[in-house]
């Protein structure tokens, strides 16, 4: 069995957390401008589709809130 060493430090990749954050603020932003062009569409409104963009933001959001927060 191995011994816990307690002068452990938090050992991630920062520029990989970076690339992610970028990468998910990108996808939310997309997200957000298709929602917004799905509203404006006057012809029917898709009431999955809507759905379905609102989820995968928040889903996105709540990812970039559980990524490591460095500065």
């Amino acid at each position: 069995m191995r011994k816990h060493n307690k002068n452990l430090k938090a050992d991630f990749n920062t520029s990989r957390s970076d690339l992610l954050r970028d990468k998910l603020l990108r996808e939310i932003s997309d997200y957000e401008r298709q929602l917004a062009e799905l509203k404006l569409n006057g012809n029917q409104v898709n009431f999955t589709m809507i759905q379905t963009y609102k989820e995968l933001i928040n889903a996105r959001q709540a990812m970039l809130r559980r990524l490591p927060v460095h500065y």
